[in-house]
């Protein structure tokens, strides 16, 4: 019967366990440590459970550093927010403040969730900000907040970070909004925890209690004795058999939820040390370096996860610095952040991802790890979401074949950007011995009336001088959103044809090209040289190229093809051969400058196979492009 327990106790998928009282034999002896602690979240053991789990997170050497290992982190002598609400009692009360920190250091939860009517209403204004600095103006504060706020004192900590409290979010031209969403990477950082509620209708708060017919079992209780290592009878225990293996429940509770699909929580969770997740269904906790763990005491077993969950969870998981190719990292977080919403796209597409690039940064400078080791993060250039350092790669961003036609245009981000468009994107597959093709010889990285001449020319593949001087500058900034690249390269005129609309020709144009995965459908395009419109090239995703099905379907439309880099496609098993792949930008032009070359923006990416196309291409002579 011992046995039976061991093996009951890692049993994740299919059953939980019940322990009668706390104190028994099988408790004490922690064979057996499943308990289900009932629908009352504001319950005794719900608090007890979440404190132990931060505390067995306190041995994590994951948990108790900042993501790139430049800063040992003490989350309950943390470096305070600017600005902080503070939970007291008063007159047996509770009482809060609004507190300007001034360096101090503490203990304090964060609070993630979504923004709706309920949050404009009580947010921080000019106008009430003095009044919440004396203990005021806090009414009206949905019950979210107010849920956020006992469990901040039952834990007893005293003070949580609420952005739309502690952020002046009107009246001041968004100028406090500016200086603290750039300090998010570390106030999730050095938080306790991050508090998260997910159920899409949070009128309620998260502290209600649950219907009595949500239970998590669908089947009658089974009590079954328990004998300890000497084989003595000592007790009993339940055994249940779960509604739902608890893979599918944290993918439905959590993963699935709506707040995953807010823009913002991409870089709150893989920031966040610790999470707390208040589900419809019961409490999940979440830390850096171990896989979630449900209400019940049960772990997620990273061999029944199905391979998307997999990926979602080695992306928190690969977010440190030990990762020795952290750039695949970067794009793997870009798919999925750009498929989620946010309500003001232009303020918040590029500052939505700044903590990660702040905590990146180091990361690339120091391609050694050490942590002894003293970088200068300044020379890493990072410019509307990609790196200056991979912009070959990072320019070859899709749309994703499974996303809708994109209906939103950020406009303050370069048509290069994959930032440009509100649309899920994709990278292709990075294969070996792939050749950059242009060179990039400099960058405006502001907006104005002309971009004659770069402002900084490009050294050391990607650094930055000043055009008028001699000297390295520093130019590593977290929120720029905005970048005129200054290329030398070929540019050549292909022909767009019809769609590629059979999946025996998607697969082919695949194969042909050396990609990875072909595709069902999607929206690719032929390609084709102005000589032979007849023979397809090559293919392209044209997002940005607004024509119908029909148009352009027997001689093509003209656009300009920017060659990026070039791959291979190997043949053969004995005798190896390998082919030229080139990968090109198309794109279009929006203004010629005598003398200075042209300016151009982005219709999207495509492949080109046919040799005599790409002879045309090595024909070209090359030419300074300026991309916006």
């Amino acid at each position: 019967m011992y046995v039976l327990s061991f093996i009951l106790r890692y049993s994740e998928s299919e059953f939980s366990l019940i322990l009668a009282p706390k104190a028994s034999p099988a408790a004490l002896n922690e064979d057996i440590i499943g308990r289900y602690f009932g629908g009352d979240p504001s319950s005794d053991l719900h608090y007890e459970t979440a404190r132990n789990w931060i505390q067995a997170c306190s041995t994590h050497s994951k948990c108790n550093e900042t993501v790139s290992g430049s800063t040992r982190i003490d989350p309950y002598f943390s470096p305070l927010p600017t600005r902080v609400i503070e939970v007291t009692r008063e007159g047996g009360h509770q009482r809060l403040y609004l507190r300007n920190t001034e360096g101090l250091h503490g203990a304090y939860i964060t609070l993630t969730h979504r923004w709706n009517s309920g949050t404009e209403l009580c947010k921080t204004t000019t106008e009430n900000y003095e009044e919440r600095l004396l203990g005021s103006a806090f009414g009206g504060l949905p019950q979210l907040f107010w849920d956020a706020l006992v469990i901040t004192e039952k834990l007893d900590i005293k003070y949580i970070w609420i952005d739309s409290i502690c952020i002046i979010q009107k009246g001041d031209d968004y100028a406090d909004w500016g200086r603290e969403a750039p300090k998010m990477a570390q106030y999730y950082q050095f938080s306790i925890f991050t508090l998260a509620g997910t159920a899409e209708d949070m009128s309620n708060g998260i502290l209600h209690q649950q219907p009595e017919d949500i239970t998590p079992w669908v089947s009658n209780l089974v009590r079954l004795p328990y004998r300890d290592k000497m084989n003595t009878l000592a007790g009993h225990f339940y055994v249940y058999r779960r509604r739902m293996s608890l893979v599918d429940e944290y993918i439905s509770q959590v993963r699935s939820s709506i707040l995953f699909k807010r823009g913002w929580i991409l870089q709150e969770w893989l920031l966040s040390k610790r999470l707390l997740w208040y589900t419809p269904q019961g409490l999940f906790y979440e830390c850096q370096q171990e896989l979630p763990r449900a209400y019940d005491q049960s772990q997620l077993a990273f061999n029944r996860v199905n391979p998307d969950l997999r990926a979602h969870l080695q992306l928190k998981a690969s977010f440190h610095f030990s990762n020795t190719n952290i750039m695949n990292f970067w794009y793997h977080a870009l798919e999925v952040y750009s498929g989620q919403h946010l309500t003001k796209p232009e303020k918040d597409r590029i500052m939505a991802l700044s903590g990660l690039a702040k905590e990146v940064s180091p990361i690339l400078a120091n391609p050694k790890r050490s942590i002894s080791a003293q970088i200068d993060v300044q020379k890493e250039i990072y410019v509307a979401g990609l790196w200056l350092r991979d912009l070959h790669y990072g320019l070859l961003w899709e749309q994703d074949h499974s996303a809708q036609a994109w209906t939103t245009k950020v406009k303050e981000v370069p048509s290069w950007s994959f930032a440009s468009l509100m649309t899920p994107v994709r990278w292709p597959e990075r294969a070996k011995g792939i050749q950059p093709a242009f060179k990039l010889n400099g960058v405006c990285l502001r907006r104005q009336d002309e971009h004659d001449d770069p402002d900084h020319f490009v050294f050391d593949n990607h650094r930055l001088r000043l055009a008028n001087a001699t000297v390295e500058t520093a130019r590593f900034n977290p929120e720029n959103s905005f970048a005129c690249l200054h290329i030398r390269g070929k540019l050549h005129t292909v022909h767009v044809r019809g769609y590629l609309d059979t999946e025996e020709n998607l697969k082919s144009a695949a194969l042909s090209t050396a990609y990875d995965t072909a595709p069902k459908s999607c929206n690719w395009r032929a390609i084709c040289s102005a000589f032979r419109p007849e023979i397809i090239a090559g293919w392209g995703s044209l997002e940005q190229m607004r024509t119908d099905k029909t148009t352009c379907a027997d001689f093509g439309v003209a656009v300009y093809a920017l060659h990026v880099s070039t791959r291979y496609l190997r043949h053969g098993i004995w005798l190896k051969t390998s082919d030229p792949v080139l990968d090109v930008l198309f794109v279009e032009r929006v203004e010629q400058i005598d003398g200075k070359g042209q300016v151009y923006r982005r219709l999207g990416v495509g492949r080109i196979v046919d040799g005599d196309l790409i002879r045309e291409f090595e024909d070209a002579e090359e030419r300074n492009v300026r991309l916006i």
